[in-house]
């Protein structure tokens, strides 16, 4: 039996809620018993629908919602069904939340000033190293490692986590020029924790295995030292710098499945009209392969739209990009009520 999914969570669809205006990505698996392609159906005076190229042996749709009315989406061999019938109701679009710009306007402020000043390191949300200023919901995940000098895996004011297994900071290396594998060995001999050009080397893990960067490709490199610095991956910063300007008395702290899948339970609303961008919207990014694997927030700078996100171990926390809404799969907002 074939079956409609949603493109962004690979999720079996039931419905297709949409808004005029709004454009959802949907997959369809399966064709019929002879394993030729389904006709696919929808009233398109309400709905365009638009094949896009096909992933995996899978057909994915664009859909966009023309004007308010109800159709059902089908996939048809002939005169059979060979998929659940998928309802689609389009609404006038809705009007999304566009009050409380001054504690928006916070959020960002707070997110930009750990600009180059922060590392990232998975499974952090904004402590320092032996200190619990984190988020309320993950105060202090990040702890330094004790120094090693081994020649092979060194770690000199590194700090680390232990969540889904060992990962180590990269101290945002990419911003550093690299020692060579002869300065490395001369620094772990000498086996003193004094900086070499600001930098120490250290050994960067992500979930239990060294990562294959470095002069030598094992995963050696020289960063920054931990000590003294905010870590954050990318849901912990966005958690840490919404939760400084959150109105009620929980803490805030979600995870990036839960927020990205169901904004609403969370306080938010899928934003789809490009145009109505406000600071602190929060971006997210979703393949198949890895789900939904990154978070951002966006920020205006002048008329023009930009990110701010924890990037990665070896960069660190970053303004620099543009915001481009084909580079992100979905954008939501905070609601008036929960500034």
């Amino acid at each position: 039996m074939a079956h409609f999914f949603d493109a962004a969570t690979a999720l079996p669809l039931v419905d297709c809620p949409l808004q005029v205006g709004q454009k959802r990505a949907i997959g369809l698996f399966g064709g019929d018993f002879y394993g030729n392609d389904l006709g696919v159906i929808v009233d398109q005076s309400l709905v365009r629908m638009q094949e896009k190229t096909r992933k995996y042996g899978m057909r994915y749709f664009d859909l966009t919602a023309l004007k308010p009315g109800q159709t059902i989406l089908h996939a048809y061999a002939g005169i059979y069904e060979y998929a659940l019938p998928i309802p689609v109701n389009v609404t006038k679009k809705m009007s999304t939340p566009q009050g409380k710009l001054a504690q928006r306007q916070g959020i960002v402020d707070e997110a930009r000033s750990h600009v180059g000043k922060a590392h990232y390191l998975w499974g952090s949300a904004g402590n320092t190293p032996g200190l619990s200023d984190g988020a309320q919901y993950k105060p202090a995940t990040a702890k330094m490692l004790t120094d090693s000098f081994a020649p092979n895996e060194p770690y000199v004011q590194t700090a680390f986590t232990d969540i889904n297994g060992r990962n180590t900071c990269a101290g945002s290396c990419n911003n550093f020029p690299q020692l060579t594998v002869q300065e490395v060995n001369d620094f772990l001999r000498a086996g003193t924790a004094v900086l070499q050009n600001k930098v120490t080397p250290r050994t960067y893990s992500l979930k239990g295995k060294i990562k294959p960067i470095g002069k030598a490709n094992n995963g050696i490199v020289w960063g920054e030292p931990c000590a003294g610095r905010k870590h954050f991956d990318c849901i912990g910063f966005v958690n840490y710098c919404i939760a400084k300007f959150w109105a009620p008395k929980t803490a805030f702290g979600l995870d990036i499945k839960v927020l990205m899948t169901n904004p609403n339970m969370a306080g938010f609303v899928e934003v789809t009209d490009p145009t109505d961008v406000l600071n602190g919207d929060v971006i997210g990014q979703y393949n198949t392969e890895n789900g939904w694997h990154h978070i951002g927030l966006v920020y205006m700078s002048g008329k023009t739209a930009k990110v701010v996100q924890a990037a990665d171990s070896p960069i660190g926390v970053t303004d620099s990009d543009d915001y481009k809404p084909s580079s992100w799969s979905k954008r939501i907002r905070l609601m008036d009520n929960l500034l």
